[in-house]
Parts: C-alpha cells; structure tokens; sequence
C-alpha cells in the first residue's frame, strides 16, 4: 500500500511590511494645481460674483463635482507595502503501510511583493464642516488586485526525495497558486489596517490639494481635515492633517 502525504504552506516571511504614501496619485494632483494656479486666479479675479462659501449643505457636491477637474483616475491610490512572500509545498510518499520511507519531494518559491491601496472615487463621499475642521467620510480602503510581483527577484528551491521523481510538477502548481493566494493576502482586513493610518493621510493630502485650489486652506479658512473610511465605526479623535503654525 502506497501513504502520500502532501503539504501546501503558504507564509509571509515578513508580517511588518514597509508602507509609504501612494504618492503617484497625489504628486500628480498636486502637479496639476500648481500648474494651473494662476489661471484659476485669473478666472476668480474675473468674476464678478465670489464662490459661496462652504457649507456642510454644499461641500460634498462642490468636492465630487470637481473631482473630474483634478484627476480623470477612478481610483485614488493611496498607500502600497512591499514584503517577502514565501510558498511551500512538501509531498512525502511511504509503501507497506509507512514502513519504508521513499522521501519528500519540496518545492519552495520566495519573491518580493508588492501591495497597493485604493479608494474608488466614485463611491459615496461625504464631507462635513465643524468650525475650521473639514470631516471627510471616505468610501471603504480597498486592496488593488493583483498585488505586484518582482519575478525579476523571485527565488526557487526544489528538493527531490531518494527514491522520488523530479519536482518540477509541483513547482509548476506552486507557482500556478501564487497569484490567488496573493489576492487573499491582499484583501485580509489585517493587512488593511497595516495601511489604514497611512491611507488616512493619503486622503487628507488628497482633500488638502482639493481646498487649497479652492482657496479655501488656511489661516480664517479650514486648518484641520478628519478622515474616517466608510468600513470604519467611528471618527478618528485626533485630527489625520492640520495647517503647521
């Protein structure tokens, strides 16, 4: 009697990923602002009837409104972490009844991974105003699928047991199972709030840019932005940005 024992083992080397801001999104907004500062000045001085100021009432529409002059993305990317993913597969096979051992057959595939972040800009936003604070309910922190793989570092070991045949199968369904298990390691709300504080000011930067082409970050304007993502429970206490003094 043939006992074959296969073992599927996918782990990550490194649970404590680097995560930086999303910056693309964000410098590229910026860049647009910045280029387009004096002709909205130009169109302002123009006017002969100010902007109404923001309301509670009014801020979300003007927000979602300008959305397609900022940026004709419709996700705004707002924080990537990369980290060393490590898969595993062993296959051992035994005869009469386990007494002789014909060895373990062990596939191994370790690579750099890199994670990104969304929020889709056309979900649900809300915006509110509390003095000279701007409270910006952001829909949900979503992962970006597939996350990136750098096969250029990607990293084999195939081990063949005494009396086995050789290991490329397995390694060829390893490699088949990399992808999908990426997607769910992507998605585990664990890794979501590895990124979440780093996402919160990603989407206050996103909001800063936003009121500042409207003329309306600053001293006597709004100093303090909040962010709260729609799969949270509550408001953040602290403020996620404010004005440096």
């Amino acid at each position: 009697m043939i006992h074959q024992h296969l073992t599927l083992l996918a782990y990550s080397t490194n649970f404590n990923p680097t995560i930086c801001i999303a910056g693309a999104g964000i410098v590229g907004l910026a860049a647009l602002i910045y280029a387009n500062r004096h002709q909205i000045a130009a169109i302002n001085h123009e006017s002969e009837l100010p902007a109404a100021p923001f309301t509670s009432e009014n801020i979300t529409q003007r927000f979602t409104s300008a959305i397609p002059e900022i940026t004709r993305e419709l996700n705004l990317e707002v924080a990537t972490s990369k980290q060393i993913e490590s898969f595993g597969c062993s296959d051992n096979l035994r005869l009469l009844f386990g007494l002789i051992d014909l060895g373990t057959n062990i596939a191994q595939i370790s690579a750099p991974v890199s994670y990104r972040f969304h929020v889709r800009l056309h979900d649900p936003w809300k915006l509110e105003i509390r003095q000279d604070t701007v409270i910006v309910h952001a829909p949900p922190l979503r992962a970006s699928i597939p996350p990136a793989i750098h096969t250029d570092q990607m990293e084999r070991l195939a081990q063949r047991g005494w009396a086995r045949g050789s290991p490329a199968e397995m390694m060829r369904e390893l490699e088949r199972q990399i992808t999908p298990t990426l997607c769910q390691f992507a998605a585990d709300p664990r890794r979501l709030n590895l990124v979440r504080d780093t996402a919160r000011k990603s989407v206050a930067e996103f909001v800063r840019l936003w009121l500042e082409r409207e003329h309306q970050w600053g001293h006597k304007r709004f100093t303090r932005i909040q962010v709260q993502f729609a799969d949270e429970p509550a408001l953040p206490l602290a403020p996620t940005l404010k004005l440096l003094s």
